[in-house]
């Protein structure tokens, strides 16, 4: 049995657990799927790198990073979309797809081509359990992780706060209406998207790496986990597991050459099945 694939898989999927829960929070705020999501993984990894290598403490280091992860995320929101709220939905993720891309740019120039990692928060020897090797820091991933993408599932939930951002989705003139800060909804939104993927960055890439172009490919991931979700925060933590363990399990019997081609099935498929009920023109079959 692939016992220390399974474990991967649980690592990897706990990140797209957080990674779709973010992107859920943006969806369910603006009706606008932000293609840029990634992008505060990969700010955030190598923010933490760069502060470790200049020898600042992860203490210090980890709240920062996540921090400029969320800043990145906030700034998508304030300066690209809020000022084209009312473009078509189409076009404005086109816009986040640009900011990923200029995102993309700009962490080329700042941290170079080379993957950077930094010492991990939880050290110390792998746990043996079941004829596989637990790393503390992944277990720390898994459990974190899955309680985060949680915590804000249940905020979005069951919270006063949580229900007037999907309020702002629902119908953002009736919640102006009722005394709803739209523009602070949206804010907040993207501010906790951010924080999610920051959240993953600083727990998984001690035991990876990261580098300029890793945010496009956690955004897929996160957005396949997501629409398998059926862009429902409490689904998209199993959505996201079932995701990195599918991944993983390919990667041990195919090879690491199998793992995208994979992914991009799975979009396709879900792609299908969210449309096997519509027919040409958008109506629905009988």
């Amino acid at each position: 049995m692939p016992t220390q694939a399974i474990v991967a898989g649980l690592m990897s999927g706990a990140l797209y657990a957080l990674l779709a829960t973010g992107l859920i929070i943006a969806w369910q705020t603006t009706r606008v799927v932000n293609l840029a999501h990634g992008e505060s993984y990969a700010i955030a990894g190598l923010a933490a790198a760069s502060l470790a290598e200049a020898g600042l403490s992860l203490v210090i280091a980890m709240p920062l990073a996540i921090l400029s992860g969320m800043l990145g995320s906030f700034a998508i929101e304030r300066l690209l979309l809020r000022p084209r709220r009312h473009w078509p939905a189409s076009a404005l993720i086109l816009v986040t797809l640009a900011a990923a891309f200029v995102s993309r740019g700009a962490l080329y120039f700042v941290a170079g081509v080379d993957p950077l990692s930094f010492p991990r928060i939880v050290a110390g020897r792998p746990w043996r359990y079941l004829d596989a090797a637990w790393p503390r820091q992944g277990v720390a991933l898994i459990a974190v992780g899955l309680i985060g993408a949680m915590c804000v599932t249940v905020f979005l939930q069951r919270s006063e706060a949580g229900r007037r951002l999907r309020a702002c989705a629902e119908n953002p003139d009736a919640a102006q209406l009722l005394g709803i800060d739209t523009d602070r909804a949206r804010s907040l939104a993207f501010l906790l998207a951010g924080f999610l993927g920051g959240l993953g960055a600083v727990l998984l890439v001690p035991l990876v790496s990261v580098d300029y172009q890793t945010g496009l490919g956690m955004t897929l991931r996160g957005f396949i986990a997501a629409a398998l979700a059926g862009m429902s925060a409490p689904r998209a933590i199993v959505a996201g597991m079932l995701l990195g363990l599918a991944e993983s399990l390919v990667t041990w019997r195919f090879g690491a050459l199998a793992q995208d081609p994979v992914v991009f099935l799975a979009l396709i498929a879900v792609a299908l099945w969210q449309s096997r009920a519509v027919a040409f023109g958008g109506t629905a079959r009988a």
